[in-house]
């Protein structure tokens, strides 16, 4: 969840430019993503022991990455650049500490 959470802050142009709203919707983003990896394994080991998957598993499934998919589009599918071009003040004084 960690690394889920970390990985779309950065998608959004990184922690420091995101709203308090998009912090809250990353988070439910990444809580449905790990659950949704825990019913895929269970899901996997159920049809790899030769088993049916529990219907309410896949129906739980279904639900859970419609409602992530809802919140993915909210905060959009293309990745936010992040501007990384210094100020002058930075510039300068970056040439400053610089051997010549």
């Amino acid at each position: 969840m960690r690394d889920t959470h970390a990985a779309l802050l950065t998608h959004l142009g990184g922690a420091d430019m995101v709203s308090e709203t998009q912090r809250m919707t990353v988070r439910r983003i990444a809580a449905l993503e790990a659950e949704l990896v825990y019913l895929e394994d269970k899901i996997a080991r159920c049809c790899a022991d030769g088993g049916e998957p529990e219907s309410s598993d896949l129906e739980l499934y279904g639900r859970l990455a419609n409602g992530q998919r809802r919140h993915l589009e909210v905060i959009g599918w293309k990745r936010v650049p992040r501007d990384v071009t210094p100020t002058l003040d930075q510039y300068l004084a970056q040439q400053t500490e610089s051997p010549a």
